[in-house]
């Protein structure tokens, strides 16, 4: 908001050079971003509506100067005919609120005699200084009051109000106004409307329409200033597209004591710039009749803020922000009631942040607060730990940790191969590049690759641990956690170790060794962004736990990757789910192996894990470790069949075995296998 030095000094004396005033309002919380000609461009947060004009800033002003302001004049304007119903006619006007929730209050002053002419060159000077255009004396005024009360007010031409009537209410579907933009909108019934009898005459709290402007043949009109609900204002300004001084200012909500003020400084003004007169005030409605009253504690005050504030001193800083203040019992117990323009005062720790920037942040001595750290107790608890032991795991099996949005685009999902319409889709997203919850770690474990391939970083192995989104799922959001793996894992000046769906597998393997009671095994199965072939399901006791194969190299290529990406995924509930109640160890074996390998052939279909299932089944308690070496196709292994060859090791922790003793163990193998799968020795 601009502010114009010489405007400001109406209200309040400024005898600092506007460099020095811009730094004090800025530390006490009213950023000033630019000085410009003498105009302070100041930048007002969302809860500080009563710092939206100007009497507001110069109460900042104020009170970081320790000066006292001075209100501009606004009485003695021949008011006549007060009323205080719903409905209420008076000077030749009928004014009717219908809608008491959304208006709790309406001021209408009539005046007549009114002469449309040019502002004064102060006023103009003043409007044109905070980026305003001069347009005739009644329209200036209005502006005028709007920026020195921070109180929106609209004239309309009573001798274009049809049957003399002003009606708050609710706009009927599709009905037709023409504001002052020019442009023709259709109205909907949860907009509020300002009517005479015929039709809407402008929209409340946003615009007012071409049928009721004040014109150069205006004699007569109706000042408006009224209270109107922010939430209306802010759905209806929003759903016709248009932000103005008004809508802007009742969004974030008006100080309800000041429309009444406004309303007599407006007509006032009138009254000495045009020759007009007020011939009645019509009040429907009233302010609120209750104050709020926050109850503070120095001594809470004192542990919050960290530094030593008496009562006495916290009285006199709250009054200068013009609260009532009233002590209770010791006197460190304070009742405090705020003005009724500082709505953003709601409770005591808005007071204290109060307190706090009146004494200056930069003069409260830093401290560390001492804050007791501990884990969350129940499950919470084990979750975390268990996370955290899994992160750990990541890191030490060589791999990077990754932590991506949450939040993607239709693009991202798109790129990723997944279909837009089984999202789920945020109802008021910031930015369409994050509407969508993510259903997987795929998208933004992808995105991490190709922002490092696109920099030249061609080799990358990323982990990532994460909630998901499940449309089907609502309202769980499943942990996850994530590998992708791309160009080489390993290289050196004498060989370079290229990422391949087998290191992806061991990475796997090596975790579910460590945190669960059973083996994990992969079968063949498709995903949605895995290339035809290459995918497969990961299980452990039967039980689906995730997946895992080589990215679509279509996927890839519209990632701009051009090399091989391998991803898979894993449930860390269901992994959770097969952990091992304890960790037992072992002495390491005395007595040396007997190793054998075994080759055999089988069909395609069968899978190794399969294979190796049953050699650990009839291998007995004497075979201590089967390890699959090679697979083999092509000549001599007949087409549609495959080779496998697994090192065996054979063990006795008490004892050396007798090669009859491995030779028996050996063939009992043989023989199972050619019975469950039709294997033959290679």
């Amino acid at each position: 908001m601009k502010a114009p030095l010489e405007w400001l000094k109406a209200y309040v004396p400024i005898t600092l050079a506007p460099k020095a005033l811009a730094e004090k309002l800025t530390m006490a919380g009213l950023e000033v971003t630019s000085i410009d000609h003498g105009v302070l461009d100041v930048e007002i947060t969302p809860n500080r509506a009563d710092c939206l004009s100007m009497i507001g800033i110069a109460r900042e002003i104020a009170v970081a100067t320790g000066q006292r302001i001075k209100l501009p004049g606004g009485q003695g304007v021949g008011d006549k005919g007060q009323g205080k119903s719903r409905a209420t006619k008076t000077g030749g006007i009928v004014i009717r609120v219908e809608d008491a929730k959304a208006c709790p209050q309406y001021v209408g002053r009539v005046i007549e005699g009114v002469k449309v002419g040019p502002s004064p060159a102060w006023m103009q000077q003043r409007l044109l200084a905070c980026g305003q255009r001069p347009i005739n004396n009644l329209v200036d005024i209005t502006n005028y009051v709007l920026l020195e009360y921070g109180q929106p007010l609209h004239a309309f031409d009573l001798d274009r109000l049809s049957g003399g009537t002003l009606i708050v209410r609710r706009a009927k579907a599709g009905e037709p106004i023409t504001l002052l933009d020019g442009v023709a909108r259709k109205l909907t019934p949860e907009m509020l409307v300002i009517a005479d009898a015929k039709a809407p005459v402008a929209v409340a709290g946003v615009m007012g329409g071409t049928g009721s402007e004040v014109s150069p043949s205006t004699k007569r009109i109706v000042l408006e200033s009224a209270q109107f609900d922010p939430i209306s204002v802010r759905r209806t300004a929003r759903a016709l597209g248009l932000a103005t001084e008004s809508s802007y200012r009742f969004e974030r909500g008006i100080d309800p004591q000041g429309v009444e003020a406004a309303s007599r400084r407006a007509a006032q003004l009138i009254q000495e710039l045009s020759g007009g007169r007020v011939t009645a005030t019509i009040t429907v409605g009233k302010p609120p009749a209750k104050s709020r009253r926050i109850t503070l504690n120095v001594g809470r005050l004192d542990r919050r803020l960290g530094t030593r504030v008496n009562p006495v001193e916290a009285r006199a800083m709250l009054a200068r922000l013009s609260c009532r203040v009233a002590a209770a019992g010791s006197g460190t117990v304070l009742t405090v009631e705020p003005p009724s323009f500082r709505r953003d005062l709601t409770e005591e720790a808005d007071l204290f942040e109060e307190i706090a920037r009146l004494i200056g942040y930069d003069k409260i001595p830093p401290t560390l607060p001492a804050v007791r750290m501990s884990l969350p107790s129940g499950d919470g608890g084990l979750s975390y730990r268990r996370l955290q032991s899994l992160r750990c795991l990541c890191a030490s099996l060589g791999l990077t940790e990754a932590i991506t949005w949450s939040l993607l685009s239709e693009e991202d999902f798109t790129r990723a191969g997944y279909p837009v319409q089984d999202a789920v889709r945020l109802a008021n997203p910031l930015s369409q590049d994050h509407a969508l919850l993510r259903p997987s770690l795929f998208m933004g474990l992808l995105a991490s690759v190709r922002r490092n391939v696109s920099r030249g970083v061609t080799s990358a192995a990323l982990f990532e641990v994460g909630s998901v989104v499940d449309a089907q799922q609502l309202p769980e959001q499943p942990q996850r956690l994530g590998l992708m793996l791309t160009g080489d894992w390993q290289q050196d000046w004498q060989r370079r170790v290229p990422s391949d769906f087998f290191r992806l597998k061991g990475l796997l393997e090596a975790l579910a060794v460590r945190v669960c009671a059973e083996a994990l095994l992969a079968e063949s199965g498709p995903q949605p962004w895995c290339e035809p072939g290459h995918g497969v399901i990961l299980r452990i006791a039967g039980q689906p736990v995730g997946v895992a194969g080589l990215v679509a190299r279509r996927i890839a290529h519209a990632s701009d990757i051009e090399q091989d990406v391998w991803f898979a995924e894993l449930a860390i509930e269901r992994l959770l789910e097969h952990r091992r109640s304890t960790t037992t160890a072992h002495a390491p074996p005395v007595f040396p192996p007997a190793k054998r390998d075994l080759s055999v052939i089988v069909s395609d279909e069968v899978a190794h894990a399969s294979v190796e299932a049953a050699i650990r089944e009839t291998g007995g308690a004497i075979l201590g470790q089967s390890r699959l070496i090679d697979r083999y196709t092509g000549k001599p292994v007949p087409a549609g069949k495959h080779s496998l060859t697994f090192a065996l090791e054979y063990r006795d922790p008490a004892r050396t075995l007798t090669a009859a003793e491995v030779d028996a163990a050996h063939q009992r193998i043989v023989q199972a296998l050619a019975q469950r799968f039709s294997a033959t020795l290679r």
